[in-house]
């Protein structure tokens, strides 16, 4: 599995496991350089997926007696990677994307790992993703990493048909990570601090 973290605080934002997929516009073009996952709501407690409205519709077990459990649900992107809601004005939007990219082509340039090609590829792309987003402005609900830095990747949250947001991201602005070499150090360490 992957984790997609953020370039600039090392925060996860995601996971392959979400199943990335391109973001389209209304003329169903790609917006390169973009990517948006689905979300589900969850049972924060369980992690079980809840009934969004449609009772027993689906031959499950019948409710007790009609009397209401209380949960406490999520959606599985915020809860999963520690998302917190910002409230963001366009012109707030708009300083943001501006500061970001900079800071993101300037850490493409950087990275060893990066090639030369690639960087050029996020500056052709930058444009048309500050486009994008700033046209959709009015749609989108705005989330921070998990640590809270203002110059950091965001999540941007959008109702699309069904109840759930999907979340777009900018994938230059993260750092793609095998998470078994996560688990392996994790091991290792526990390995070292027993010994």
């Amino acid at each position: 599995m992957l984790l997609f973290k953020c370039r600039v605080t090392g925060d996860e934002c995601l996971s392959d496991a979400f199943k990335p997929t391109p973001v389209l516009d209304a003329d169903g073009e790609e917006v390169v350089g973009l990517i948006e996952i689905p979300s589900t709501q969850v049972n924060k407690d369980s992690g079980a997926s809840i009934d969004i409205g449609c009772g027993n519709a689906f031959g499950e077990e019948a409710e007790a007696d009609g009397a209401e459990e209380k949960v406490n649900n999520v959606i599985d992107e915020t809860f999963g990677f520690g998302l917190q809601l910002v409230p963001m004005g366009k012109r707030d939007l708009k300083e943001y994307l501006g500061d970001y990219c900079k800071k993101v082509r300037q850490l493409l340039k950087d990275d060893d790992k990066v090639s030369g090609p690639e960087v050029k590829a996020f500056t052709q792309s930058a444009p048309k993703i500050c486009k994008y987003l700033l046209g959709q402005h009015a749609d989108l609900e705005f989330y921070i990493t998990r640590a809270m830095d203002p110059e950091g990747a965001m999540a941007f949250a959008y109702y699309g048909e069904g109840v759930n947001p999907k979340f777009i991201f900018i994938e230059a602005g993260m750092i793609k990570e095998n998470a078994s070499n996560i688990f392996y150090l994790g091991v290792w360490l526990g390995l070292v601090s027993y010994l």
